[in-house]
């Protein structure tokens, strides 16, 4: 039972899109502009594609092409920065689950909320709670006090209607999806390994352009497609602009609730936007509870901001990770070592691309500050995730491939030295040197997050905002129940 929890967490923690960029090297997002043959009116033109490039980065990546389809000039990586979530990262060390979340998968409504209130844009939530999936997230969105249009409430309102009428105001829209039923071959690695999604799952987000009632059919921008072997690698056969018809995409939206993120042009940013996002970064890589659980700060297994890495690097030691194994059968100790050290690579190598390409971003969203102190401090950190992070342990799939790192070595090798030797406390010792190294490139990450935090939070006068205060939004929610993909990590075919 303990091991299947385990895989259970793995899915909901991991799952979906892989790195897609090297992680050596700073590029510009790729943006494409493809001629399409989807001539009807009901599709709005223009609309830039934007490949998610990393794990988890399906909702900005959509986002970002809705936004620019409207008219909003802001592209996967301004997201990352203006949602503060490439300066966020949570730990959980709790029982089994010892582990990162990049802060793009950490409460994902909050910072879109906070996000679409910094630019004054309007925001509309939908879910339909006679689905299974839809239930189980409305109770979540609940238990925090947000709010959500429910399509079961309404005899009128329909995902479809939603989705005409927000086409037909030139909006494209944003969906959450069950990667099963779309229709590229990316996705046979779902259709073979996994199955349908389960309630309680993760979804995937796609951007809906256009539809046709006549032939009964609409048409995706996907922002995943290209993340898995054998197709890894930008899409540039086109491959991600493709016509669904309404029955695959009824079977698609409804296994992930009908959740739908309407996003339109409102007010324009806030007059105090560059205080207000200085303020909100700073408090997340410091690690301010409140800033990101607020009501819930003494939540002992969390830790935020620079205390994530900090923490997990004191856990670099014998008695956590034994802590960590004496929940699981001794048969499955070393699959629980070897996940402990693949899913640390895979949330690091998230938060690494995020982290990095936010700094990029964020001189251009504070023209008033001089960042210059802050980013040489915040870039200290850059090495140092580099070091935990491979592209390679996201980009494989169902199978997990030797690589050459300090978290594959380390911990593969642990688990192979338990495996002959049965000797869990002499194979975590072996690796000690391995682990103290590890630890320090966590620690120096954390003094990196919380020296820059610091800096940025001395630069602005309302550094004691707090991102859940006065924010205006038309309709949100707060938990992370939303679209982060589908990875599957050492798992079986299906039968």
């Amino acid at each position: 039972m303990r091991a299947l929890r385990l895989r259970s967490s793995i899915l909901v923690v991991i799952l979906m899109s892989m790195v897609s960029m090297p992680i050596g090297v700073h590029t510009v997002a790729d943006v494409h502009h493809p001629e399409s043959n989807f001539s009807v009116s009901e599709e709005i033109t223009g609309v830039p594609y934007v490949w998610q490039e990393v794990n988890g980065f399906c909702l900005p990546s959509a986002l970002s092409m809705v936004l620019q389809g409207s008219g909003v000039d802001l592209s996967l990586y301004d997201i990352l920065a203006a949602s503060g979530s490439g300066f966020s990262m949570v730990s959980l060390s709790f029982d089994e689950a010892m582990t990162f979340f990049p802060g793009v998968m950490v409460r994902q409504l909050p910072w879109l909320e906070f996000f679409t209130d910094l630019y004054g844009l309007e925001l509309q939530f939908y879910l339909d709670s006679s689905t299974d999936y839809g239930r189980n997230a409305m109770q979540i969105v609940a238990g925090v006090g947000s709010n959500a249009i429910d399509y079961s409430d309404s005899a009128l309102l329909t995902p479809l209607s939603v989705m005409r009428e927000s086409i037909d105001a030139g909006y494209p829209l944003a969906i959450s999806v069950d990667t099963y039923y779309l229709p590229p071959v990316d996705w046979d690695i779902i259709r073979n390994y996994v199955g349908p999604m389960q309630p309680g799952g993760v979804g995937h987000a796609i951007a809906i352009v256009g539809y046709n009632d006549t032939s009964g059919t609409v048409r995706v921008h996907d922002p995943g497609v290209g993340l898995m072997e054998p197709y890894y690698g930008y899409p540039d056969d086109g491959r991600w602009n493709y016509t669904m018809s309404y029955n695959t995409l009824d079977n698609a939206w409804q296994s992930a609730g009908y959740t739908t993120f309407r996003v339109s042009n409102g007010t324009g940013p806030v007059t105090d936007f560059e205080d207000r996002l200085a303020s909100y970064i700073s408090q997340r890589m410091i690690g301010n509870r409140s800033a990101y659980f607020a009501g819930s700060e003494n939540t002992f297994y969390l830790g935020t901001g620079a205390d994530a890495f900090r923490g997990m690097g004191l856990d670099m030691t014998l008695e956590p990770i034994r802590d960590y194994c004496q929940y699981y059968m001794e048969v499955d100790k070393p699959d629980a070592i070897r996940y402990l050290g693949h899913n640390l690579e895979v949330m690091m190598t998230m938060q690494y691309m995020a982290y990095r390409s936010s700094l990029n971003s964020l001189p251009d969203m504070l023209p008033s500050f001089d960042l210059t102190e802050f980013i040489d401090e915040a870039s200290k950190a850059l090495p140092h995730m580099e070091a935990l992070s491979s592209n390679a342990s996201m980009a494989s799939g169902i199978s997990v491939i030797s690589r050459d790192t300090i978290l594959y070595n380390t911990f593969f090798g642990m688990a192979s030295s338990f495996e002959s030797s049965h000797d869990l406390d002499g194979s975590i010792s072996e690796y000690s040197e391995e682990l103290e190294e590890i630890a320090d490139h966590f620690i120096a990450i954390a003094d990196a997050w919380k020296a820059a935090g610091q800096i940025l939070e001395s630069m602005t006068e309302s550094s004691q905002l707090l991102p859940d205060s006065n924010l205006l939004v038309v309709i949100g929610g707060g938990a992370g129940i939303l679209v982060i993909g589908v990875i599957c990590v050492m798992l079986r075919r299906k039968k």
